[in-house]
């Protein structure tokens, strides 16, 4: 007598059919579990002047996005201390396998003006003064930039 839960029991139409719908269900699962990713990295930036002199009270914005998990971007805005200085901590992600396919595609779609991946950047403004930071891709983990302003154009 066979057990009528058993696979084994089963003829091999029945037990490829069984096979076919754990592959099913792993691959649903594998796409719908999210993962954390990070969107920027933790960033000080030190805001000065043409000669190197450190600037208070600039407003330094940092602008973020992964375009392979989002389709919009993030900002964060901080005033600079009397040294010049602020600082952004690390911000992550967490989004599943599928939306990270589905949005990819879209990025996709605006074809050679495409992006993809974490990006990130900071600008500092004030006073008629503007400068920015190098654009950030995914690594290091941590960042320091130096931001030399000058008159804005």
């Amino acid at each position: 007598m066979t057990d009528s839960f058993s696979a084994f029991g089963k003829t091999a139409r029945q037990r490829k059919v069984f096979f076919l719908i754990i592959v099913a269900i792993a691959l649903v699962l594998s796409l719908a579990w999210p993962t954390t990713t990070t969107q920027s990295p933790f960033w000080e930036v030190w805001v000065v002047d043409e000669v190197g002199q450190p600037l208070e009270g600039m407003t330094v914005t940092l602008f973020y996005q992964n375009y392979s998990a989002e389709s919009e971007g993030h900002s964060e805005q901080k005033r600079t201390d009397p040294g010049g200085y602020v600082v952004f901590p690390q911000r992550s992600l967490k989004a599943s396998r599928l939306r990270r396919i589905v949005t990819t595609l879209q990025s996709a779609g605006a074809g050679v003006h495409a992006s993809f991946g974490p990006h990130a950047h900071a600008r500092a403004d004030g006073n008629g003064l503007t400068g920015y930071t190098t654009d950030w891709t995914g690594a290091p983990a941590r960042m320091s930039s130096t931001v030399v302003v000058s008159p804005s154009d």
